[in-house]
Order: C-alpha cells, then sequence, then structure tokens
C-alpha cells in the first residue's frame, strides 16, 4: 500500500473513530468545508474536507464520502487531493471528478482516489476556487455506480486555513 493511500487511511479512520476523534482538530468552518488538522506519527497534517450535499443512490449503505486536500510540512508535501467514497473502489476503476466541463481521473487504491500529477491538483485547485460545485463519480468492488454532488462554497477559506496551519506560504 502507498504512503498516499496509507495516510489518508489513518485520516480516514481518525475521523470515524469516537475515542481518537479528540485528536482531529478544527482549524475553521467554512459553509461547506472544514480545515482540520492532526498529528500521526509525530508529523502534523493538516486539511481542508468536505461531505457531499447529495448522494446517489440516496439509500446506499456506505461510508461517507470526503474530498480531501491535505498538507504535511514534514514531507514538504502540499496540495494533495484525494477523495473517498465510503466504501474499496472495484480493481483498476478510476474516480472522476468533474467541474463545469473539466474533468479529472484519480488513481484507487482500496478506499481512496488521488491523483498521481501535482499540475492536475494544481489545476484542480484553481478550479475548485472559482466554481460552486464537484461531482465524483466512482464504482464500488461490488458494482455499484455513485455520484456524489460536493458544494465549493467555503473551500478557498478552508483551504488557505489549512496551507497556513501547516506553515506553507499563499
Amino acid at each position: 500500500m502507498s504512503l498516499r493511500v496509507l495516510l489518508f487511511s489513518i485520516i480516514c479512520l481518525l475521523s470515524f473513530e469516537q475515542k481518537i476523534f479528540s485528536q482531529i482538530k478544527l482549524d475553521g468552518q467554512f459553509k461547506n468545508w472544514t480545515a482540520q488538522n492532526t498529528n500521526i506519527n509525530g508529523q502534523q497534517v493538516c486539511y481542508a474536507v468536505s461531505s457531499p450535499i447529495a448522494s446517489d443512490p440516496k439509500n446506499l449503505n456506505r461510508a461517507e464520502s470526503r474530498i480531501f486536500v491535505s498538507f504535511r510540512a514534514n514531507d514538504k508535501i502540499q496540495n494533495e487531493i484525494s477523495v473517498t467514497s465510503g466504501y474499496n473502489y472495484k480493481a483498476s476503476s478510476k474516480v472522476n471528478l468533474a467541474i463545469e466541463k473539466k474533468e479529472f481521473n484519480f488513481e484507487t487504491e482500496d478506499n481512496f482516489a488521488w491523483l498521481t500529477k501535482y499540475e492536475d491538483e494544481i489545476s484542480l485547485i484553481e478550479l475548485m476556487r472559482k466554481s460552486t460545485q464537484a461531482k465524483v463519480t466512482a464504482t464500488s468492488v461490488r458494482g455499484t455506480k455513485t455520484i456524489d454532488t460536493f458544494s465549493l462554497n467555503g473551500f478557498s477559506d478552508a483551504y488557505e486555513a489549512a496551507k497556513k496551519k501547516c506553515n506553507f506560504s499563499s
């Protein structure tokens, strides 16, 4: 399992475990986005995160879907975008994130998806700053197709707060 997938799996687990939840610190609520930080193995991880405002199919039994933009100062990693749809992805499938007419295809492993090119991450962040909505389409290991709609209201402020918390300049 790659370091990226492991890190985000840990973040996701931290988000759901009640006793560990207190270790995640809320740095700000910005409309539909929050800025949060936690410490994983002595390393501060800061991120902007959001949950969908709509999901289809509506009654599917799965964990919560989320979009993350993460920063890890110790590793000099910034603008790392990942998605989880609340289930394990179909093997060798891609997760598609669409904003307006632009589409980004994320690589998948287990229950996380991420962009592989830093240039794509920067392009997507710029688009997220200007737009109001993103749609994430994915396929579960069971073959179920899901579409999650995320509001981008508050993204820029949550992104800047997370970036600042992990000491990355604007």
